[in-house]
């Protein structure tokens, strides 16, 4: 993850028609075959013509979709949905310049649309025109200063071009839409970090830890004394009560779900923590508790999933106090910076406990299933017992990323999980050697360097640590550009899919690109277009090719889709 490349591919959508739902009435609760059956026995009905065509649309059947609106458009040259509906369906058959086309004319008929100017700017931005592109994001704003998605694109070109101080102001105005958005702070506090404003970069630090979910508290007096008279029922009672009288809370529902597991009612603590995940999504403490909950039931996949949604989030936290402590850094507060890394240092273990979980409940799943194919199945639900050959199970996968990292040299990821493993096992210096691995094949991993500048600073190379801690928090301005491209390509599925295919036949047989996919997908990871916390466990399952999820892994890494489908 990098705040600076989100940046890039923040504002992007897989298709036009995310804009105009409402207008096409992709919404109703109308089915595609109802849809057909009206138009079959009412052809001139153009109002259905039009919402069979947007469902069309999101079924991503767009030359269907054309069919409907140039029908529309024929009987009624001025039909506004029709017309915007048909723009659509040629984007998403790569007919850019008629889409454009028909924008324009949609356009001269409701001048005023964000959605219209939007859209006009994005596929501007596409076709490589980003003067126009910004004029219309910029009269988007004109009509709608809280459009998010022109702020963001302006944003991305703004640090493109190396105009730090442009996408200051808009991250500046997204903060002041969305306040209690911790990615937006700290996006605009590596914004402020990259223009050399320290000081405001701290700030905004400051302001992204304040906003951390775990810094909540839930304090109740009552619920204490009953816990403390170890009345853990009536803690219970107390706590459903105040989720009957008062909003319900993210640590609310995390309290009870912890009652909830020390008298062992496991559903009651799964639906509770469950609940306080929902609430608060970046709530590291939920995940982590979700996580351990399913883990005590034996439910490992589950248990790999929170684990790695956590471990995302820690991470998150990792990165802040190492932007804090770089910012305080250049601004000459060199105590007070030498005081964030220490704390991320001290956070720094979580990640790598939390990614040894993953990786263990991966291998504790595939015992499991391993056995079910020739064991009927217990007559009541319990964990499954460990295998002896699986006593030490962080050490099978540390052998197994071994031997996957010989297969694939040039997988950045592989090393970086690799280094967390041993760290994990506190082979500081290996763990080193596998993150400079990883950094040497992707620059730009700034996970890896983070990691790496830790593990540095724990072998008391301070001044190595800090060098590469700058390094995590900053970009190269040629690795911004190819990321910018890498986004405007990505959400142009069929140029997309056809750019790899060539290049992976051009590659065919040339041992040095046998991980070109897989850091194709770390590039698109570090850019938020595809999820992380998922693909920490699609990677994890790859290091046992042999096993039943590679297949699954390897389709899922190929086919994640792109952002707003």
């Amino acid at each position: 993850m990098s705040y600076l490349l989100e940046i890039l591919g923040r504002g992007l959508i897989a298709h036009l028609v995310g804009a105009f739902d409402a207008v096409l009435g992709t919404n109703s609760g109308e089915s595609i075959e109802d849809l057909e059956y009206v138009v079959r026995n009412e052809p001139d009905n153009v109002a259905a013509r039009t919402r069979l065509g947007g469902k069309y649309l999101r079924a991503d059947q767009p030359g269907l979709a054309r069919t409907q609106f140039e029908f529309v458009l024929r009987a009624d040259p001025g039909h506004p949905a029709a017309r915007v509906g048909l723009a659509c369906a040629l984007d998403a058959l790569g007919q850019v310049e008629p889409a454009l086309e028909h924008l324009r004319i949609a356009q001269k008929a409701d001048p005023s649309s964000p959605a219209i100017l939007f859209c006009l700017g994005y596929c501007h931005e596409r076709a490589g025109r980003e003067s126009e592109a910004a004029r219309y994001y910029q009269d988007a704003l004109n009509v709608c200063p809280t459009l998010r998605n022109a702020h963001e694109r302006l944003a991305a070109m703004c640090l493109r071009e190396n105009r730090v101080e442009g996408a200051i102001e808009h991250y500046t105005a997204l903060c002041e839409l969305d306040p209690q958005q911790t990615d937006l702070q700290l996006t605009l506090a590596n914004l402020y970090l990259r223009a050399g404003r320290h000081q405001e970069a701290i700030q905004r630090y400051e302001q992204a830890l304040a906003l951390e979910p775990d810094n909540w508290s839930a304090h109740n007096d009552v619920v204490s004394a009953y816990e403390e008279a170890g009345l853990i029922r009536e803690a219970i009672e107390h706590l459903h009560k105040m989720i009957e009288q008062q909003p319900d809370f993210a640590d609310t529902r995390l309290r009870l779900g912890d009652l909830y597991a020390r008298v062992g009612n496991d559903e009651a603590a799964t639906s509770n923590y469950r609940r306080a995940a929902e609430l608060a999504p970046d709530y590291l403490e939920a995940n982590v508790k979700l996580g351990t909950q399913h883990l005590r039931a034996g439910r490992f996949d589950q248990a790999a999933k929170w684990f790695s949604s956590a471990l995302e989030l820690n991470d998150r936290l990792l990165s802040a106090y190492v932007g804090i402590g770089v910012a305080q850094h250049a601004a000459g507060r060199t105590e007070e910076a030498l005081a964030s890394f220490e704390m991320a240092r001290n956070i720094e273990p979580n990640s790598t406990l939390l990614f040894s979980e993953v990786a263990r409940m991966h291998l504790k799943t595939a015992a499991s299933r391993q056995a079910n194919r020739f064991l009927p199945a217990p007559e009541a639900a319990k964990p499954p017992s460990e295998p002896a050959h699986a006593s030490d199970l962080v050490s099978q996968q540390i052998e197994r990323l071994r031997e996957a990292v010989k297969r694939n040299p040039n997988h950045a990821d592989l090393h970086y999980r690799l280094g967390l493993l041993l760290r994990n096992r506190g082979q500081v210096e290996d763990a080193v050697a596998a993150f400079q691995q990883a950094v040497k094949i992707n620059p730009a991993y700034m996970k890896a360097l983070i990691k790496l500048g830790l593990a540095l600073s724990e072998l008391d190379r301070v001044d190595e640590a800090v060098e590469v801690l700058k390094q995590a928090v900053d970009v190269r301005p040629d690795y911004v550009d190819l990321h910018y491209q890498l986004g405007l390509l990505f959400v142009q599925r069929h140029q997309f899919e056809m750019a790899v295919e060539h290049f992976e036949h051009a590659v065919a047989g040339n041992p040095t690109n046998v991980a070109f996919q897989a850091n194709l997908a770390l590039a698109l990871q570090n850019m938020g277009l595809i999820d992380r916390a998922q693909a920490t466990w699609q990677l994890v399952t790859e290091i046992a090719p042999d096993s039943e999820y590679a297949d699954q892994a390897r389709s899922a890494m190929a086919g994640n889709a792109p952002p707003g489908q």
